[in-house]
C-alpha cells in the first residue's frame, strides 16, 4: 500500500510506508493487523476530527470517493450520536402533538 502518509498526527513530515517493511514489523512485535486496519482507522479519526474529505484523501492515498467511503465505517456508536444530535436539533422546534392535528367536533 505505497502511499500511505504516515507521521502527520505525530507532527512529523509525512512519509510513506514500505508495505512489506510495515507487515513484517507487526509479524515481529506479534501484532495481527495489516496496513488496511491502521488506514481504517486513521480514516475513520480524520473524519470524526473534521478533516476536509480532500485533505484526508491525500494522507491515505485514496483516489477515488467511493473507495475512501469504504474505509470511513460507520460504527453503532456513529449512528446513536447521529440520532442523538438529530433530537438535540429538533426538539425546540417541535410543538405538542394536539396543537398540529385539527380538533374533531
Amino acid at each position: 500500500m505505497a502511499g500511505l502518509a504516515v507521521g502527520i498526527l505525530a507532527g512529523r513530515r509525512p512519509r510513506e510506508v514500505n508495505p512489506a517493511a510495515f507487515e513484517a514489523a507487526c509479524t515481529r512485535a506479534k501484532v495481527e493487523r495489516t496496513i488496511h486496519d491502521f488506514r481504517r482507522t486513521a480514516v475513520r479519526n480524520m473524519t470524526r476530527a473534521g478533516v476536509p474529505r480532500s485533505v484526508a484523501m491525500q494522507i491515505s492515498g485514496h483516489k477515488t470517493e467511493a473507495v475512501f467511503r469504504r474505509y470511513d465505517i460507520t460504527a453503532e456508536a456513529d449512528l446513536l450520536e447521529a440520532a442523538e444530535k438529530l433530537e438535540q436539533f429538533l426538539a425546540p422546534r417541535q410543538e405538542p402533538l394536539e396543537k398540529k392535528l385539527p380538533r374533531r367536533a
